[in-house]
């Protein structure tokens, strides 16, 4: 039976509810230690850097600032987010139990494939019970933050064939167009105008994409 790749932040986490507060603590760090000017964010905004790798992150979003101090803000990020995790604050997009639920009923193998690090990745699958459903977790922290798509190349070996991309952001397309593997793209999640051109399919719900993945199958 085929294996689906799924992204998780933007695809099957609605990540705004952690990552927005999370980010507004950590900017506010880097404001009071006298690191960057006051600014306001709206959530628009903020959404850009989801599925991003911290490093790409902060080295994009604030180029000029000392490796440690962008670690730093990292971290408080990612402390935060797992904070308002085990208080329950995050939350999957409606639908994603369901889907998961149909995709596992007709026996595809699922793979978790996340530039997240390798504790967030843990605190969630506590959280949401995970393992009911995947079979396999690759997180960027644990290949050293190499680009996701490399990340597809080192793994996909270990599972069974043919293989499906689903995310929401130019990482995870980009992971299907070098593998030459079909896509879906999520349009309900974080991707800008454009993102999306490069996948196979388009899901603008979670509902739609078991029947989009037979389609590609």
């Amino acid at each position: 039976m085929a294996t689906i790749f799924f992204d998780y932040d933007g695809t099957l986490h609605n990540s705004m509810a952690i990552y927005g507060p999370s980010f507004r603590t950590a900017y506010a760090w880097l404001v009071q230690e006298g690191h960057c000017p006051e600014r306001e964010f709206d959530d628009a905004w903020i959404s850009q850097w989801l599925g991003w790798t911290a490093e790409a992150m902060w080295t994009t979003f604030a180029p000029d600032l000392p490796s440690e101090v962008w670690h730093r803000a990292a971290d408080i990020v990612g402390e935060s987010m797992d904070s308002l995790t085990a208080q329950g604050k995050a939350r999957l997009f409606e639908g994603i139990p369901k889907m998961l639920d149909e995709l596992k009923g007709k026996g595809y193998e699922l793979a978790f494939l996340s530039n997240c690090r390798s504790a967030y990745c843990r605190v969630h699958r506590l959280q949401f019970g995970l393992d009911r459903w995947f079979d396999a977790y690759y997180c960027a922290e644990d290949f050293n933050d190499i680009p996701k798509w490399q990340i597809y190349q080192e793994v996909y070996d270990r599972h069974s064939t043919p293989q499906v991309m689903v995310g929401d952001r130019f990482h995870d397309l980009d992971v299907a167009t070098r593998a030459g593997i079909p896509s879906v793209g999520c349009a309900y999640g974080f991707g800008r105008e454009g993102e999306l051109d490069a996948a196979s399919v388009v899901a603008g719900s979670p509902s739609e994409i078991p029947g989009l993945i037979e389609e590609l199958l």
